[in-house]
């Protein structure tokens, strides 16, 4: 599908959720479409321009494209069992939280991983994204409760949860992931 299909398509899907055909409605939709289809396109390079000759490259668009449902199921787990946890501490007669900050080091390297999934921490209740260390290692995550075990325990899960679905869903799609 081409880079003025998806806009029409989108144009289609706004036009249907706006409720109006109309032209006018419709070249909204277009441009709306035009603009977020450009800001998209990093999602549908390819690996190797040859993919392009043969059905890979389609191949690759759905895999990636089933990585990002799993990535937006996985994440909104996470979302609820989180804002449980905060709840369930918020509502104790006693607060028995302890703030601070988590050293969480990095597996994901290109710069719309590190930003995904720093912001998809930062959405997350009891948690949220502070600052990348300058070599793009480490990033620093202030969190509602630091003891030594509930922060491995922090580390432990967004590494199995969120970077590692990040990473399949927005890293290389060469297969290494």
């Amino acid at each position: 599908m081409g880079f003025f299909l998806r806009a029409l398509f989108l144009a289609l899907v706004w036009a249907a959720l706006q409720g109006s055909f109309g032209l006018g409605n419709l070249l909204f939709g277009l441009t709306l479409g035009l603009v977020v289809v450009w800001f998209m396109q990093p999602l549908y390079e390819l690996a190797d321009p040859r993919d392009r000759e043969d059905n890979v490259a389609s191949w690759r668009l759905l895999v990636r494209a089933w990585r990002l449902v799993v990535l937006i199921l996985v994440f909104h787990w996470e979302l609820l069992k989180s804002g449980l946890r905060v709840a369930r501490e918020v509502l104790r007669p006693t607060l028995r939280i302890r703030p601070g900050v988590i050293a969480y080091p990095l597996d994901v390297t290109t710069g719309r991983e590190i930003t995904v999934l720093a912001n998809l921490i930062s959405l997350t209740p009891g948690t949220l994204s502070l600052e990348v260390s300058d070599d793009r290692r480490v990033l620093y995550i202030h969190s509602i409760s630091v003891e030594d075990e509930k922060a491995a325990t922090t580390r432990a899960e967004i590494k199995r949860t969120l970077e590692k679905h990040v990473a399949r869903a927005l890293g290389p799609l060469d297969g290494h992931r």
